[in-house]
């Protein structure tokens, strides 16, 4: 047998779903077994059937925590903001190019660390320019928009950050944890908590209160598509909606 026939061979033993084995060791329910038979058969399903799988996100920002825990996460933030935010001429970008990129990586480590402490994906710029540090009224001092805008730049030049209007640049992914961590952290999730065994679809595993649950619906489907691509977890419908995770490859 030829390494391409081995392949095409490999490739379907993988796709292959009896679904009998899934009604009886898997939690399903009949919506999504519906939608995987309707997949192996190649019969189509209507827009409502595939949009009740897909990810529904919510962008993330601070009032969405309550009182009490954004006055703990606000703390947490401001106790490790550097001593320079009370200095007003860090509100003033250098003249010097030599001082420019030190002015640049200094915002550019507190914009990550608010995304990351307020578990915001999506960043937009009119927002930010309000909250503090960069409004900063104990000193009478804000970031102006373009400046805003440079450090997201810096960001992006960093690959550490992604403009979702290039022209406008009033909203930004903020990289503060790589897709491939978010992949661990799902899959150990699943396996702690017993989910593995289970089926999800892309709207389910927006549903539970963890951090990964708000990521951007594009990011989501990366971060199960690498848990395919190590073959502990692989998609039953050809829309990419429904996976099921390997418990048996996982452990």
């Amino acid at each position: 047998m030829s390494t391409l026939e081995k392949k095409k061979k490999e490739e379907e033993e993988t796709t292959e779903i009896d679904i009998e084995k899934l009604k009886e060791e898997k939690e399903i329910d009949e919506d999504k077994l519906k939608m995987i038979e309707a997949s192996i058969k190649g019969l189509e399903i209507t827009e409502e059937e595939l949009k009740a799988t897909m990810p529904i996100i919510k962008i993330t920002a601070k009032e969405d925590f309550s009182k009490d825990q954004r006055a703990v996460l606000e703390l947490e933030f401001e106790d490790a903001l550097p001593k320079w935010v009370k200095a007003p001429w860090m509100y003033i970008k250098p003249k010097k190019d030599s001082q420019v990129e030190s002015w640049l990586e200094s915002w550019s480590a507190i914009v990550l660390d608010y995304s990351r402490v307020f578990v915001i994906h999506i960043i937009n710029i009119t927002e930010l320019r309000n909250e503090y540090p960069f409004n900063n009224s104990k000193i009478n001092k804000k970031l102006s928009l373009n400046q805003a805008r440079e450090i997201i730049d810096y960001l992006v030049k960093q690959n550490i950050a992604k403009w979702l209007d290039e022209q406008k640049k009033t909203r930004a992914r903020i990289y503060w944890k790589a897709n491939e961590e978010w992949a661990d952290e799902l899959l150990d999730f699943m396996i702690d908590t017993g989910r593995v065994v289970e089926i999800h679809s892309l709207y389910d595993l927006t549903q539970l209160e963890e951090q990964w649950c708000n990521l951007p619906a594009d990011d989501l489907i990366i971060v199960c598509e690498m848990l395919v691509e190590k073959k502990v977890a692989r998609w039953l419908n050809k829309d990419k909606t429904i996976i099921q995770f390997e418990a048996d490859k996982a452990f």
